[in-house]
Formats: structure tokens, C-alpha cells, sequence
């Protein structure tokens, strides 16, 4: 008994693992799967152009410029050279279940290495927690909260880019953390640090270009440090220089590593950054019941989005920091890593906002600050009272284990508490990633008369699921409402759904699911029949 209790939260560690996985790989093929898939390809057949025109005088046989920038600018090939191999592992042992297709079964195990990256970052948040707080529990607990938080559990299922780049900057944040840590502690670091520094920070920026807002919050870091450290910026530069060359020299290398198209032209990062920073999708957030664009976003979309999104017990204990940061500020070692969280959660945003950066799909491009909040908001409340904390901390995880259950597969369209007085079906943007066509697919195998056209877009949400059907004719949403041969049917989903009823289509099965304490039933698909 004394042995189990000891090992408790490897037990549930180990349990989560395996119930995360078997749920990631019965989780519905998302909208940016399909294109994820096509950047590797992409960036394969790159790396083989480049490899034969460097070491064979092979002519470039593709419009690099034209080609990589409208389609691939900003993602690199990090993610992918981990997530391929297993990939390819995954695929094999789902095929023999015979319910997909070859592409969508690959897509498919893509989750589980999602759903991995997810789970080693709630490993490196508490390793950055007890270099905070000096109590074990605590930091067992907050984890334990964290990997049940419906929003981000939801999310670590399928979702290709966000998960992994806010797994690695959890990642960056606590190797910076322990490279002034060592520096602090024994007056120096030693080169195998630097180098995975390097090697995480480029491996950051290979997952999206936009992880070059980490230098901030190392920036952050090291003023913190030299501040409180009381050391003379030159006398840091003169004694660490050679270290300081060393992560150049090793971030270039590895990011040109990670990067194929920068083999050719390593300025054309420069042009990642800013192509990134304004990058048009000609879509409409609904946010608070307002259709807000990305050229044209308010100063409050982050806000709003985070104040129905962060769980209640993070948002009570940021709105109480200041009568607890007296209690949290009592060590200058701890002060530099918990400053750094709460700086950067702070000055990030406002960068954002600031420089007007297109946003999108509520919090996806901003995802990588929820762990920073979640760390202040648990620490806040934790200093509060330790009583207050695990007592909202229980009646929290008790509510996302419930939730997690009651909302399956559909976890990240999670809202808060406090949103749920509001009409949610109608304010904000819920299923815009399209994984609710797994669900509308079973319904359409059964269907009698498989003769019919199946319209859907993004299709490859669908069509992998239908391989064991006999239909064979397939076609873009788009042709709904035009002289499409009828009866049809039709896949309503992702932002189709804010769609009004089509000519002759008529709704014979609606997926959802419906929030606690929320009086209105959410929809994430319909499927039309259209005659």
C-alpha cells in the first residue's frame, strides 16, 4: 500500500499514457491534417532537389521561390522527422483493423505522436514547477490538472502543429531554466548544455517560424538574471563568450538542418518571419458574436478568448497575483523562472497586438501561453491558500474527468465555467477543425443506397472512413447549391455549419454534444440528404 501510494502519480502517469493514445487514435482526421501531410512531402521532395543539385550539379527542377512560399512559408521539417518514422509504425498495426484506408490511417497515427508530445510536456511543466515550488505534491497535482484540462487534452488528439510547437516551448522554457540555473548554482554551464539549448531552440522554430518569440522570453531570462545576480552585462559577455559563439554558431547550423529551403538561401527566413506574422486566411472568427478577421483583429481577441477558455481556478488565481506575489518573489533563484513566466505571458500578448499579427481559430497560433498561465494562476493559488487550492483543484478535476468523458472526441471546443452563462452555440467559434466527419462517416456506411454522391469539405475528414463502403463518388461542398446531380448527400461541418439550409437538403443526422450548466447543445456536424 505504502508503495502505491508513493508511486501514485507514476500509476496515473502510466494510465493517462495509454487511455490518451487508444483516444488519440480514435479521434477524427482534423482540416489541417491533409495539409501537414503535403508540407512533408513537399519539403521531402525539396530535400532531394537540393541534395542532387549540390552533390550531382542536378538542375533545380522546382519553382522554389513561388511554391514554398505560398504553401510551405513558416513550418519546417522537425515535427515531421519524429512524427513520420512512428507514423509508419503505428499505420501498419492500424491497418490490420481494416476501418480506414492506407492515407487515413497514416494520418491517423500522426495523433499518437501529437498526443506523445503533449504528454512529455505536462513531464518538463513539472520539472519546471519544483524548480519553483519546493513541494512535490503540489507540482504532481498541477500536472495532473494540467493533462486533464479538456481544452488542451482535446487538442493533443490530432491537432499537427499547435500541440507540438506549445510542447516544445514548454520544453525550451525549462532547459533555459536550468542553463542559468547551472550558471547560479556552480558559477558556470558547460558546453553539452549550450549545445541542447541550441539544438531545442532550432528545433522550436522547425515546427513554426513563429518560435523566434522564444529569444524574448530568453531575454527576458537573462536581464532577470543579471539583475538579480547583480553582474555587469559586459562581465557576463567576456566570461561566457565562448559559450555564447557556441549557440549561434549551433542554433544556424541545426535550424538550416531542419529548415531544407533555407539550404539555398538562409535570408529567406527573414521573409518566414514576416510572411508568417501576416499571413492572410480569408476567414472569420466568431468571437463573442463578433465575425473578427485577421487583418483586422481587436485588441481584445486574446483576452476574450483566454477568459473563456483558461479553466476558473487559473483565472481566479492570476486575478489574485497581486496579494500573493509577496509570498511568491522570496528567492532570487526562483524569482528569475516565475519573473520570466509572468513576463512573458504579459509582454507577449501585447507584442502580438501590437504589431496587429493575423490571428485565427480562436487561440491555435497563441496555444504555447496556456501553459505559462497555467503555471502563474496554479502558483498564485497555491500561495494563497493551500486549503483553497486543492479544494478548487479536486472540484476542477473532477469536472474535466467528466467532461472529458461527457464531450469525447470533441474536448478542445471546451469552454469555461463563467462562459457558460452566455449563448456559446451562437457567440464564439466552436468545431472548425472538422474531426466530427469520423462520426458523420459511420453514419453514412450504413446508409441503404450507396449509389449516392457524398459532397464534404475538407473530404479527407470523410472519405478515409468510407473505404469499406461501397460508395465511389465523391465532390466538394461547394456544388450544394448548384445543378449537382440529385439525391445526393451532403457532409455539413467545420465553418459550413454557420451555413442556412441548402435547396431541397434536409438534416437526417446532427453530431454534438452538450456542456454542463449549458443550456444549449452543440452542434459539430450534420449530414444532409438533398434530392
Amino acid at each position: 500500500m505504502q508503495i502505491i501510494k508513493k508511486n501514485l502519480f507514476n500509476i496515473f502517469l502510466a494510465i493517462y499514457f495509454i487511455i490518451g493514445s487508444f483516444a488519440s487514435l480514435n479521434t477524427g482526421i482534423s482540416f489541417d491534417e491533409y495539409h501537414e501531410e503535403k508540407n512533408w512531402k513537399f519539403h521531402v521532395k525539396l530535400t532531394k532537389n537540393l541534395t542532387n543539385h549540390f552533390f550531382s550539379n542536378e538542375e533545380l527542377n522546382i519553382d522554389f521561390n513561388k511554391e514554398y512560399k505560398i504553401n510551405y512559408l513558416g513550418y519546417g521539417i522537425g515535427f515531421q522527422i519524429v512524427s513520420q518514422p512512428i507514423q509508419s509504425f503505428v499505420s501498419k498495426i492500424m491497418s490490420n483493423n481494416n476501418v480506414m484506408n492506407d492515407y487515413g490511417n497514416h494520418l491517423t497515427s500522426k495523433h499518437f505522436v501529437v498526443f506523445l508530445f503533449f504528454f512529455l510536456s505536462g513531464i518538463f511543466l513539472y520539472l519546471i514547477l519544483i524548480k519553483i515550488v519546493d513541494d512535490k505534491i503540489f507540482c504532481s497535482f498541477t500536472v495532473f490538472l494540467y493533462l486533464l484540462y479538456p481544452y488542451l487534452f482535446g487538442q493533443s488528439l490530432f491537432s499537427p502543429k499547435d500541440v507540438p510547437f506549445m510542447s516544445i516551448w514548454v520544453v525550451c522554457t525549462y532547459i533555459s531554466f536550468n542553463f542559468f540555473d547551472k550558471i547560479i548554482v556552480k558559477g558556470n554551464v558547460d558546453y553539452l548544455n549550450t549545445l541542447v539549448l541550441s539544438l531545442i531552440t532550432a528545433y522550436l522554430l522547425s515546427i513554426r517560424v513563429a518560435g523566434i518569440l522564444i529569444f524574448i522570453q530568453y531575454l527576458i531570462t537573462f536581464l532577470i538574471f543579471l539583475n538579480l545576480q547583480k553582474i555587469n552585462f559586459l562581465d557576463f559577455i567576456v566570461k561566457f563568450y565562448p559559450k555564447i559563439i557556441m549557440f549561434i554558431f549551433s542554433l544556424i547550423f541545426f535550424t538550416l538542418l531542419f529548415y531544407p529551403p533555407f539550404w539555398l538561401n538562409p535570408m529567406l527566413f527573414f521573409t518566414a518571419v514576416d510572411h508568417m506574422s501576416n499571413y492572410f486566411n480569408d476567414v472569420c472568427t466568431n468571437t463573442l458574436g463578433s465575425c473578427m478577421h485577421p487583418k483586422d483583429l481587436p485588441s481584445t481577441y486574446i483576452p476574450i478568448w483566454l477568459s473563456v477558455k483558461l479553466p476558473l481556478f487559473i483565472i481566479i488565481g492570476i486575478i489574485l497575483l497581486p496579494f500573493t506575489e509577496k509570498k511568491i518573489f522570496v528567492d532570487k533563484r526562483k524569482n528569475i523562472f516565475f519573473g520570466t513566466l509572468l513576463i512573458t505571458s504579459i509582454l507577449l500578448p501585447l507584442i502580438l497586438i501590437l504589431r496587429k499579427v493575423h490571428l485565427y481559430d480562436e487561440l491555435r497560433q497563441v496555444m504555447f501561453l496556456i501553459p505559462l498561465l497555467f503555471l502563474i494562476g496554479s502558483i498564485s493559488l497555491y500561495f494563497l491558500s493551500k486549503k483553497f487550492f486543492y479544494v478548487a483543484g479536486i472540484l476542477t478535476a473532477c469536472l474535466f474527468i467528466i467532461e472529458n468523458i461527457k464531450i469525447n472526441p470533441y474536448q478542445y471546443v471546451w469552454f469555461n465555467l463563467p462562459s457558460r452563462y452566455l449563448d456559446l452555440t451562437n457567440k464564439f467559434e466552436l468545431e472548425y477543425q472538422g474531426i466530427s466527419g469520423r462520426e458523420i462517416a459511420s453514419k453514412i456506411s450504413k446508409f441503404e443506397s450507396n449509389d449516392l454522391c457524398v459532397l464534404a469539405n475538407p473530404m479527407h475528414t470523410v472519405k478515409p472512413y468510407l473505404v469499406n463502403s461501397n460508395f465511389n463518388c465523391f465532390d466538394i461542398w461547394q456544388k450544394i447549391d448548384t445543378d449537382f446531380k440529385r439525391p445526393f448527400l451532403a457532409v455539413q461541418h467545420v465553418r459550413n455549419l454557420k451555413k442556412g439550409k441548402s435547396y431541397k437538403c434536409n438534416s437526417i443526422y446532427e453530431d454534438g454534444f452538450k456542456l454542463l450548466f449549458h443550456k444549449n447543445r452543440f452542434i459539430t456536424g450534420r449530414l444532409l440528404k438533398c434530392e
